[in-house]
């Protein structure tokens, strides 16, 4: 692994924690600065929608505020680079607590792809995938059921 490597692996890491960092302060306007203009996010695997990066950020305003804490925990972060591309696979623990103050948790997966334009790494597709779960509540569990 050169040096040039290690810096673009250390930028995109940099990025996915700073990307759950601000969905944890609920600072969604920061997306724009992680993703690419055409970026194409899906959250359907957990209830969520899929679309533009303008859908996604509408989307989590409205949608978060029915959850008064929750935390991306990511690990394994699995990156393949070839020039100004490169894809990824991420691992995310997502602990949930609802108003009536049950926590839930989400086991997934972010399958995504990142451009390099002006020699910044950003996300040009989120996709999430599915792993587990655990005390969803009721009114939630037919958005996962597939």
């Amino acid at each position: 692994m050169d040096i040039k490597e290690i810096s673009d692996r250390m930028d995109i890491e940099k990025l996915v924690t700073d990307y759950a960092t601000a969905v944890d302060s609920r600072d969604f306007n920061k997306f724009h600065m992680f993703f690419t203009e055409e970026a194409f996010v899906d959250y359907t695997a957990t209830g969520g929608i899929s679309g533009s990066i303008f859908e996604i950020v509408a989307f989590l305003e409205s949608a978060m505020v029915h959850f008064p804490n929750y935390q991306h925990f990511i690990s394994n972060i699995s990156l393949n680079i070839a020039g100004d591309t490169a894809t990824g696979k991420v691992m995310c623990l997502n602990p949930m607590q609802t108003k009536d103050n049950d926590v839930f948790f989400l086991g997934m997966w972010y399958q995504d792809t990142y451009k390099k334009i002006q020699n910044q790494w950003r996300i040009s597709s989120r996709i999430q995938q599915r792993s587990w779960s655990h005390n969803v509540p009721l009114a939630m569990l037919s958005s996962f059921e597939s």
